[in-house]
């Protein structure tokens, strides 16, 4: 199965983000937005995995939850990044140590388990459009958007599924191992 581990959003900040998506297409930003049951901010990317790996990453996900507290997570303005010859307009993540010690912990944690896993720079953010199209130059965009001055809370870690379901894109959670209440 094509797999993730994520953090998922409450519903609060799924309407937060789904109204920037709707100010988006006013704003004639056209493209491929991501749906809003699909919203989430990935903590590490999977690829395939068979169902061997998916017992040992979901015995590693319940490790790494009882070792990690609740913790609180910021939204920050919108950013882009060019993935091949498209755009893609996301909702950035402020600095946040709790996230990025998880994300050390589960990258170091999965090199036994999926050994030639990608290493790459983490940069946390919540995909709002791929494939993105804009009329405005993207700081007039970004500017027409409301301040993202919201919190939410990530409580625990998700193993998630990438299938589709009548052609669209659909997430699944496989497993969720809650982090330490405090």
């Amino acid at each position: 199965m094509r797999a993730f581990l994520a953090i998922e959003l409450d519903d609060k900040t799924r309407q937060l983000l789904r109204d920037i998506q709707e100010k988006l297409k006013e704003a004639g930003v056209r493209g491929n937005y991501s749906l809003p049951d699909n919203l989430h901010l990935t903590v590490k990317f999977l690829s395939e995995i068979n169902e061997a790996q998916v017992k040992k990453v979901s015995a590693m996900m319940k490790n790494i939850a009882s070792r990690h507290q609740l913790f609180v997570l910021g939204l920050e303005p919108l950013g882009k990044f060019k993935k091949g010859n498209k755009m893609v307009l996301w909702a950035g993540i402020r600095n946040s140590p709790p996230l990025m010690d998880l994300y050390n912990d589960v990258h170091s944690n999965l090199s036994p388990i999926l050994p030639g896993l990608e290493d790459k720079n983490y940069s946390p953010h919540i995909t709002l459009v791929r494939e993105a199209v804009y009329p405005a130059l993207f700081t007039e965009l970004n500017q027409s958007i409301i301040h993202l001055n919201h919190t939410f809370h990530a409580e625990g870690l998700s193993l998630m599924e990438s299938t589709r379901k009548e052609g669209r894109l659909a997430y699944q959670r496989c497993v969720f191992e809650p982090f330490i209440s405090e």
